[in-house]
């Protein structure tokens, strides 16, 4: 099997972590445009009825990643989905470099506390949003400038179908956030890592800086986005849709890790029992960071064959 990114062959026996992006080598956009632009490109384990929650898996081989030797299992299986995602989003979507401000939304949850990383070590300056001031503290732990808590800000969430008034007063809200946000950030954002969506997308737009950038990888409180489209020609910003990542900025990204550059965030580890459990707790946002799942495993530790600082553990109940 050819080893990835220069990288010593990959073997049978071999530990791994996979990265969840397929394409057929048969499309002609995997040679020299993106597999993300193939046709046949799907998410393993979402798009495909192979997934990850089993004891055997089917992979392509260009979704095998060397695993980080001082990493213990769960640890190895809680960054790749979102933090490829991030990586993809932030490194080569946004071309992202020293002294970029940025705004992350969702700072605390499991792309936000990547995308804090890769801000911190790219020199970049970024403030996160998060729903408490405990998680706020978290990812000025991260490497975050600062942070806002949103439920300073309820107002500004849109809902859809807001009434004349009621979208006055909400527009009245997210300028009282941008303010807040240019004053803990220094000025307007450079780019806007976005996630959410219909809530908190008008204000993404309306916040961000003339010529900058909203670059958006999911909609979780909905997909029908109503914005002022005014602050967006008139300041000509973009928007940039982003979907996981390749094999290469996979490989890339996953190197980071290797390196403790960039850390899994993990908050708690639960055995095969606890899926539902972990899903619950994800919807109703009570987490930080990432939740893992042992499948082979029997206990947390294993699968450590190297020294390095491993994982940042969020505190329970935090």
């Amino acid at each position: 099997m050819e080893g990835r990114s220069g990288r010593d062959p990959l073997e049978a026996g071999d530990e791994v972590v996979v990265h969840c992006n397929q394409a057929s080598y048969e499309d002609p956009e995997v040679h020299g445009l993106d597999p993300l632009a193939a046709p046949s490109q799907q998410i393993w384990g979402y798009e495909t009825s192979w997934g990850s929650f089993a004891q055997f898996c089917k992979v392509q081989a260009q979704q095998l990643l060397h695993k980080p030797a001082h990493l213990a299992w769960e640890e190895a299986a809680s960054y790749g989905l979102t933090y490829f995602t991030a990586y993809r989003m932030l490194i080569d979507r946004c071309r992202l470099q020293a002294g970029h401000r940025v705004l992350i939304w969702g700072a605390a949850g499991g792309l936000g506390v990547f995308a804090t990383q890769l801000c911190a070590i790219s020199g970049a300056d970024a403030v996160g949003v998060v729903s408490s001031d405990e998680k706020g503290e978290l990812v000025k732990q991260l490497g975050a400038t600062g942070y806002i808590n949103r439920s300073q800000f309820s107002g500004m969430m849109r809902r859809g179908g807001e009434s004349a008034d009621e979208e006055r007063t909400r527009f009245k809200e997210s300028r009282r956030f941008c303010r807040a946000l240019e004053a803990e950030l220094g000025g307007a954002p450079d780019i806007v890592f976005e996630h959410v969506g219909q809530a908190t997308f008008p204000t993404s737009v309306l916040c961000c800086k003339p010529f900058g950038k909203i670059v958006i990888c999911g909609a979780t409180s909905g997909y029908q986005l109503d914005f002022d489209v005014r602050y967006l020609w008139m300041r000509q910003k973009e928007i940039i849709g982003s979907h996981f990542a390749n094999a290469w900025e996979a490989n890339k990204a996953n190197e980071l890790i290797e390196e403790s550059k960039v850390r899994p965030v993990l908050w708690q580890t639960m055995g095969f029992d606890g899926v539902a459990e972990a899903h619950q707790l994800l919807r109703d946002n009570k987490h930080l960071g990432k939740i893992a799942i042992l499948v082979g495993a029997t206990e947390e530790g294993q699968g450590k064959t190297a020294d390095g600082p491993g994982s940042i553990r969020a505190e329970v109940g935090a």
